[in-house]
């Protein structure tokens, strides 16, 4: 009978079979009355045109229907529809995951957050309340009348809602800890759905599992920042932007960053990554970068002495400029459109496997061309180092903790994260190159491991599925997980019914 009453709903929709998956969990849900029109089924230009506004073409997956839900009511009828009809289901927030199945589902109903994208200022509260679908550049934009910014991501195309979720490093990650260390409250809607609150003084325990746990506890429809001020409120703006040194130079570019990772903690308002680019159909080779920062808009800080110490700097394009515009520039270097593969791994702060990680790159891409030919497929790669100090883990204690479990690491020295990104056209080239990449990964895990430097921590934000993320963390970090999820999801819909993202072990 039910079966026979979905035909109908499909019939009268005008969806005919070719069109894709429509099952009675859409049907139910764009029976209610708060969801009309808010339900968008294969074939709608509504739905075709989210599908198009994916970052990586990967992850953007034909669900069997889109929900995109307006507020946090409207989030809590989605889930409890979607539980009472056992209904799989995956969650979007700003669209920029990489990775199949880091944003959305195929096979169920994928809760879009597209339309809950809204930065404001609350001047009595002094917090930045934050939606979950947006994007990293309107929130900067939208705060600067205000004379403040927050900690958030460090290419404006970044998503808000996944980015702080799953961490987030930022260029004030050194002076404020991560991205979910200065969220003051989450706004939560829980698997039974039910809103509430969660801070240090209302589910404290939730709040902490929810700076690093992703979507592993319910669907975060706001959440409230910490504000930080600009030097100059009159003047909102950041120095920075990016060294390009000749290949030769890279030995001496990752001595800079090993000292600058020792001694950041004197100018924890500098920041840099460096980076390895291959971009064969734009340079036609590779490059390479050292991307530097300075909240304080001071130029040419003591901090970066090291790095302009490199011979073989060619240009420098660094400059005093507002934050959008520095994170547009950094972000840059990853054009939407394409498929995307990324990997994390993370070491001490040692040179050894950052000059292997840059040898082995090189013959990767000589092997990726054979077999994803750059000509044929826009093949690009990124070979990438970020440093994790002292001072970025230390805030995050200060402010309440996260199930990040860096601390464990850290006791031992400062960290470097390490992202190899890989993006082409075609799920052929993608399928091909899967296994050099994930060896390469391997290869350089190994020779960590045989120097004794391997953390084997993994950055969630830049993890391909086939990490095991959150095991990373640590035994203390994965029990307080799974301790909030127990308390807040008994029944594991987030484990059972989510199919995007990483799960609990």
């Amino acid at each position: 009978m039910r079966s026979s009453i979905a035909l109908a709903f499909v019939t009268a929709l005008g969806l005919s079979a070719a069109s894709g998956c429509v099952s009675r969990c859409c049907l139910e849900l764009q029976k209610a009355d708060k969801l009309k029109g808010k339900v968008y089924f294969p074939d709608s230009s509504a739905y075709e045109d989210r599908l198009d506004s994916y970052w990586s073409v990967s992850a953007a997956l034909s669900p069997w229907c889109m929900v995109q839900p307006s507020t946090a009511d409207d989030a809590s009828q989605i889930i409890k529809f979607l539980v009472a009809g056992d209904c799989p289901f995956g969650i979007r927030g700003g669209g920029h995951g990489a990775h199949t199945l880091s944003n959305s589902v195929e096979h169920g109903v994928t809760i879009d957050f597209g339309n809950m994208n809204a930065t404001t200022w609350d001047p009595d509260t002094k917090l930045a309340s934050i939606q979950p679908g947006g994007h990293w550049q309107s929130v900067y934009d939208e705060l600067v009348p205000y004379g403040v910014t927050v900690a958030g991501g460090r290419a404006g195309t970044v998503g808000t809602g996944g980015f702080v979720s799953g961490g987030g490093n930022s260029f004030y990650s050194a002076s404020h800890g991560m991205a979910c260390d200065t969220v003051a409250n989450f706004e939560v809607v829980l698997a039974n759905g039910s809103i509430v609150n969660a801070n240090k003084d209302n589910h404290p325990d939730l709040w902490q599992a929810l700076k690093g746990g992703s979507g592993n506890l319910g669907l975060i429809t706001s959440f409230d920042m910490y504000p930080i001020d600009y030097a100059d409120p009159t003047k909102p703006v950041v120095w920075g932007g990016n060294l390009f040194y000749d290949l030769a130079s890279g030995p001496a570019v990752i001595d800079a960053l090993v000292d600058f990772t020792n001694n950041v903690y004197k100018d924890e308002n500098s920041s840099s990554i460096v980076y390895w680019a291959y971009l064969p159909d734009i340079l036609g080779g590779t490059m390479l970068n050292a991307a530097i920062e300075n909240t304080l808009a001071t130029v040419k800080p003591r901090a970066f002495d090291g790095y302009y110490a490199v011979e073989g700097i060619y240009d420098d394009t660094t400059k005093i400029d507002t934050l959008s515009a520095v994170a547009n520039e950094l972000g840059s270097g990853q054009p939407a459109g394409f498929r995307n593969i990324w990997l994390a791994a993370s070491f001490k702060n040692d040179a050894r496997p950052m000059n292997y990680a840059v040898e082995k790159f090189t013959e990767l891409n000589a092997e990726l061309e054979k077999v994803a030919p750059s000509q044929e497929t826009g093949l690009n790669t990124l070979c990438m180092f970020q440093p994790i100090t002292e001072s970025i883990v230390e805030k995050g204690v200060a402010n309440g903790g996260n199930v990040m479990g860096l601390e464990s690491h850290i006791n031992d020295g400062n960290g470097i994260m390490f992202l190899l990104t890989f993006a082409v056209h075609g799920r052929e080239a993608e399928e091909r190159a899967l296994p050099l990449l994930t060896a390469y990964m391997q290869d350089l895990d190994d020779y960590a491991d045989k120097l004794g430097v391997n953390w084997g921590w993994r950055y969630l934000n830049y993890a391909h599925r086939s990490q095991d993320v959150i095991s990373s963390f640590g035994e203390d970090a994965v029990e307080k997980l799974q301790a909030a999820a127990a308390k807040y999801d008994p029944d594991g819909v987030f484990q059972r019914l989510r199919g995007s993202g990483f799960k609990l072990p």
